[in-house]
């Protein structure tokens, strides 16, 4: 009696994680799919203008390549957790694999998105105007990294949740 109520539990659990995987996922979808357009609409506008000098300096390959693999991962989780709430083992497997690649991306991506930080043109800008200018890029790092762990912390969660022995039975 005891192994039907563990069961009925790792599958109203198995269920629970896999739509919030899903919802998140298909948000941060969305974004992306916003996000592109505004960087297409400013590539665009470079491309048609002649003259197009925007005071900021970004480099947008590097967001484009971003944007690309966090849209890959995301499509990766949905279509995972959604075969993953049919018990399907192989798709299972592919959900742990791709929030372990997510988590990597999570902790990589802040640290371009630092580097590659779109900076003002400006001349003649020193001391603490420069100074001043660097106060945005360390709190967006610093933000960019605090979620991350957030969701690093969530999908460790999961990834322990999946693996553990009696949720496989599930799988079988």
């Amino acid at each position: 009696m005891e192994e039907v109520v563990n069961q009925a539990k790792n599958q109203k659990l198995v269920k629970i994680l896999s739509w919030i995987l899903i919802v998140a996922s298909v948000l941060v979808l969305l974004k992306e799919v916003f996000l592109t357009q505004g960087y297409l609409a400013m590539f665009n506008m470079e491309q048609i203008t002649k003259n197009f000098d925007p005071p900021i300096e970004i480099n947008f390959t590097l967001y484009y390549i971003q944007s690309a693999i966090e849209f890959l991962l995301c499509i990766v989780v949905f279509v995972s957790a959604t075969f993953v709430l049919k018990y399907k083992n192989f798709w299972r497997k592919v959900l742990v694999y791709g929030l372990i690649a997510s988590i990597i991306f999570l902790f990589v991506s802040p640290l371009i998105d630092f580097y590659n930080f779109p900076t003002v043109k400006i001349k003649g800008i020193g001391g603490v105007e420069r100074e001043f200018m660097e106060v945005p890029r360390i709190t967006i790092f610093l933000w960019s990294f605090t979620w991350s762990i957030i969701f690093s912390i969530f999908f460790i969660y999961v990834i322990y949740k999946l693996s553990k022995p009696e949720v496989k039975l599930l799988f079988k």
